[in-house]
């Protein structure tokens, strides 16, 4: 969950309208009303009460920072520190770190050890990088060594103009994964739109994990029974992507799914309690 707020930090408005809706002039307008509402109409605890109507024992939430590739971030890791520490019982924090910058490993130990985040979430084809590539290894090595779950947009991505879907393949997870077994690694979004290679990477291997968060409408086609064939139904954890995607449409079409109670209930926490730790 993105907590997209009016207590958070924003980058450059202006950068932000212009990332999310290029030249579109109709787009232009209705994301204007979007960006100002977060920023100045929601508050944390909206994010609270529609948890509480959705029933959502907790929730991670999550930082962007795409300051490289676009000049700007949308909630910063104190934001998410700060937010963790008013409502530690329904929160756990995963930071964002510009991994193209020079001082990505400084963020990383910042978020890590100052702020006590939980976990890294990154978007390689918003903030344009190929995790695979190895000099980008110290930041895996740092994540192993301090127990920090990586948490990495997997597929193509929608939110911004001008992203790189390449970097979200999952083969480019399928090398991180082989060279770094130690570091549990979840694949965001399903994989979308390469679900079938996303599976390959889960199936595989022990340390990979997806969610499937940000598109309902295509979990009629995502390979649930797969995954029950295959004996990794503990892989699949339950996200949304929220605000981006609203909680009614997730629970709406997972309802509709035709898989027994028991990996239901895996995928709506009890995984992610076991990945998690949390008692």
């Amino acid at each position: 969950m993105h907590p997209f707020c009016r207590e958070a930090h924003y980058g450059n408005k202006k950068l932000i309208i212009n990332a999310m809706a290029g030249e579109n002039s109709r787009k232009v307008l209705a994301t204007k009303r979007y960006v100002n509402a977060i920023m100045e109409k929601y508050t944390i605890e909206d994010y609270i009460k529609i948890m509480n109507k959705f029933k959502i024992d907790k929730a991670v939430i999550v930082s962007l920072n795409v300051k490289t590739a676009y000049g700007f971030y949308m909630v910063n890791n104190d934001d998410i520190a700060d937010f963790v520490s008013k409502y530690p019982e329904r929160f756990i924090g995963f930071g964002c770190i510009d991994v193209p910058a020079q001082n990505a490993i400084d963020e990383l130990d910042y978020a890590i050890n100052s702020l006590n985040l939980k976990g890294i979430k990154l978007v390689p084809p918003a903030q344009k990088f190929d995790l695979s590539n190895k000099k980008f290894d110290p930041l895996w090595a740092k994540m192993i060594d301090s127990n920090i779950l990586l948490w990495t947009h997997g597929g193509h991505q929608q939110s911004f103009i001008g992203s790189e879907a390449k970097y979200g393949h999952p083969m480019l997870i399928d090398d991180l994964a082989l060279r770094f077994k130690d570091l549990i690694i979840i694949i965001g979004h399903m994989g979308v739109p390469w679900m079938w290679e996303a599976w390959s990477v889960a199936a595989r291997h022990e340390n990979v994990y997806i969610d499937i968060s940000s598109h309902p409408h295509l979990y009629k086609w995502f390979p649930f029974d797969a995954y029950k064939s295959y004996n990794i139904t503990n892989k699949l954890l339950l996200a949304t992507d929220y605000p981006l995607v609203h909680y009614s449409e997730i629970f709406l079409e997972f309802d509709k799914i035709n898989i027994d109670d028991g990996f239901r209930n895996k995928i709506l926490g009890e995984n992610a309690q076991k990945l998690l730790k949390i008692s």
